[in-house]
């Protein structure tokens, strides 16, 4: 063979290899641009953004957003390279990641966005049960100024905390929340300590013999008594020992204090008899029973409370208990009385008579109004329980 015939043989069969070569890295696809996969990743980082990952997932958001960047880098420069030399595979790729991180990061602010919502709905319901359970106890005490403001301030703190939710800022649901109660117990924490004696079991053990004085001697006397519970705002009416009605009944307005001198609007605690009847016409509220309030155990009480300081020199104990109608306000009123409702002191004043006894206690120990507010914010570094 020739030398020109073996150069043109040589040359052809380079040439068909080199374009083999040439078809294979064609066929392989990586010198082809993935605009597909660009476009979706472009989509799902754009869908991330308008997502909940926007407010509660940003640090897988920026990922998302970092391996976009790098994915469309590498496909740029891919591109610019020549045709042969081109490998679309990393940009490919990098563009996968990035689409699955948009996607990951759309989940999780999904995710974090519930559980918020759910914690900022435990916040606020957990803050406006206290916040009804507060103002029960703060209508039954004599709160100063700057108390009322601060119980103001945790009403309105609520408020905006329920706006809030409805606007889906949930952070801010449970921040307002948590404020709002420490509010409520830095404008009750003197009602607290008022409301602990409810509680303790040296006061109910003492009311509970009272109570079972009074049934023992209404059952050994075969005679009406009547027993006063002020945390139950309840009258119970007692034949031959046993309790035959009961009576809702509204105590003074300050209904967490123990009765210490006039004017300071608490029913008084202790052993009384009833002393005269006022029928129709001769109360001021429409029938009513007067207690022999104060009597020497009031008396002494005053005389020991001036010696230790807690009272003036010049306090007095006042007078003119009674149980009396006009009563069934669902709300403490008085100052000092036990009002039942018109229909309740009429049944009442017909089964009872001059020389009943009448037994006031703070409690009888089964709960109440003050017992539920105390155990509700007893965890919650305003009171604690006893």
């Amino acid at each position: 063979m020739s030398l020109r015939r073996l150069a043109v043989a040589s040359f052809t069969g380079l040439l068909a290899l080199v374009l083999a070569a040439v078809a294979g890295v064609l066929r392989s696809g990586r010198t082809s641009p993935v605009p597909e996969r660009l476009e979706a990743a472009r989509q799902a980082v754009v869908a991330a953004h308008g997502s909940a990952a926007r407010v509660w997932a940003p640090g897988a958001l920026v990922l998302a957003d970092s391996a976009l960047r790098e994915g469309l880098d590498e496909h740029a420069r891919q591109g610019a390279r020549f045709v042969l030399t081109r490998d679309f595979r990393p940009a490919a790729a990098g563009l996968w990641r990035a689409e699955t991180a948009a996607w990951a990061a759309a989940r999780e602010g999904a995710l974090r966005q519930a559980e918020a919502r759910a914690l900022a709905e435990e916040a606020l319901a957990v803050a406006e049960e206290d916040l009804g359970h507060a103002l029960t106890l703060a209508r039954s005490a004599r709160l100063e100024p700057a108390e009322r403001v601060r119980l103001q301030r945790a009403r309105l703190l609520a408020g905006e905390a329920r706006s809030l939710m409805e606007h889906g800022a949930y952070r801010e649901v449970s921040e307002r929340s948590d404020h709002s109660r420490q509010e409520l117990r830095a404008a009750l924490g003197r009602a607290f300590a008022a409301a602990l004696r409810y509680t303790e079991q040296r006061h109910i053990r003492r009311w509970r013999g009272w109570i079972e004085e009074t049934r023992a001697w209404s059952r050994t006397a075969s005679e009406a008594a009547i027993v006063v519970s002020k945390e139950g705002n309840e009258l119970i009416l007692y034949e031959r020992g046993r309790a035959v009605r009961r009576y809702p009944a509204d105590m003074g307005s300050n209904g967490l204090g123990f009765k210490a001198q006039a004017g300071d609007r608490a029913t008084p605690e202790g052993h009384y008899r009833i002393v005269a009847r006022k029928d129709q016409g001769q109360s001021r509220y429409h029938k009513a029973l007067l207690l022999d309030y104060p009597n020497e155990v009031d008396r002494r009480r005053l005389a020991a409370a001036k010696r230790q300081g807690l009272v003036s020199m010049k306090a007095r104990l006042g007078g003119l208990i009674e149980i009396h109608g006009e009563g069934g306000r669902g709300r403490n009123w008085t100052e000092g009385c036990v009002a039942l409702s018109n229909a309740d002191m009429d049944d009442l004043f017909r089964r009872v008579d001059v020389g009943t006894r009448v037994t006031i206690v703070g409690s009888d120990g089964q709960g109440g109004a003050f017992s539920e507010v105390l155990a509700r914010f007893a965890h919650g570094g305003g009171a604690e329980k006893p």
